[in-house]
């Protein structure tokens, strides 16, 4: 995310995209199989699996395709915030009632269908994601949407590690992100226009499966990026999200669904986790104040 003034901002300005600050990072994780801790303010910190870890969790690529370049370095993940801290107000069980503030669990820059893993790109596309990607290592990343203080697009607007607020309405549910004050809003009560606009966020309409939310968005600006290391969609980008309340409303589950005929060679799921945090509140954020990554030239610089 581009610099900023959030306190829930990691590293209080903002966390830098695997296309700006995370280039330096990107590097070492390649050189030395894993990115150095460093605590955020809000309690998390990168991933650093220690030896006990690495026994339990599948092997993680550091480099694009795992073939070791480095200059195919991804940048590392981070974990994200944790649970609701003792003393905090219980979790709702309603599993029709997401109101609150969500927060999500860990933060991917690179949104395949395993960590680690690209999407599955067309071979075009797939090119373009590798020159992004050593763009990025060599220093000189491509400026993208949300470092010009645009949006962040979808999916990639809910991989964000900043705070949600779902406020649910008759005929609407809304999600109120921290990040860039974003508003994502799902309408229950009707389909699709036949001919919707293009935007950044796209149009989203949803209803109810027993107990788990569908929404269904299309019409997405192809502008932005499918995640934070760059990879390509079009303006027939189609996304199935199916959210469901787990461990007794303590987590929210999106299983996230991309289509896209242009840039994928097929569809392609997976799957997040936010916990209930009623102990926080949304706080300020205003991108084009103290913007670290503003763009020169097409390319975002890391002040």
């Amino acid at each position: 995310m581009s610099g900023c003034n959030s306190r829930h901002g990691l590293l209080r300005v903002g966390l830098g995209v695997s296309l700006a600050l995370g280039m330096l990072a990107a590097v070492a994780g390649a050189a030395a199989q894993q990115a150095p801790a460093s605590q955020t303010n809000s309690g998390a910190a990168p991933q650093r699996p220690g030896p006990r870890d690495a026994a339990l969790r599948p092997y993680r690529p550091t480099t694009l395709f795992n073939t070791g370049d480095p200059t195919l370095a991804l940048t590392p993940p981070l974990r994200g915030a944790g649970p609701a801290p003792p003393g905090s107000a219980p979790p709702n069980p309603d599993p029709h009632d997401l109101e609150g503030v969500w927060w999500l669990q860990g933060y991917e820059y690179l949104l395949g269908p395993a960590p680690g893993v690209p999407p599955p790109l067309k071979p075009q596309y797939m090119k373009i994601l590798e020159q992004r990607i050593r763009a990025k290592n060599r220093g000189i990343p491509q400026a993208d949407t949300e470092t010009q203080c645009l949006s962040h697009g979808m999916p990639r607007l809910m991989e964000s590690p900043y705070p949600i607020e779902i406020v649910q309405t008759p005929g609407r549910i809304t999600f109120l992100h921290e990040v860039a004050h974003e508003v994502r809003r799902i309408w229950m009560n009707r389909p699709h226009p036949k001919h919707p606009r293009i935007s950044f966020l796209g149009d989203s309409v949803g209803h109810w499966e027993g107990d788990t939310l569908v929404v269904d968005t299309v019409a997405i600006d192809d502008r932005s990026f499918i995640d934070d290391e760059g990879s390509s969609h079009s303006t027939q980008l189609h996304l199935i999200e199916r959210y469901r309340k787990i461990d007794g409303g303590a987590e929210l589950e999106l299983v996230m669904t991309v289509e896209d005929p242009v840039t994928l060679e097929h569809p392609y799921s997976y799957r997040r986790i936010y916990h209930w945090r009623p102990d926080v509140r949304p706080e300020e954020y205003i991108c084009e104040e103290n913007n670290r990554n503003a763009p020169v030239n097409g390319i975002t610089v890391a002040k």
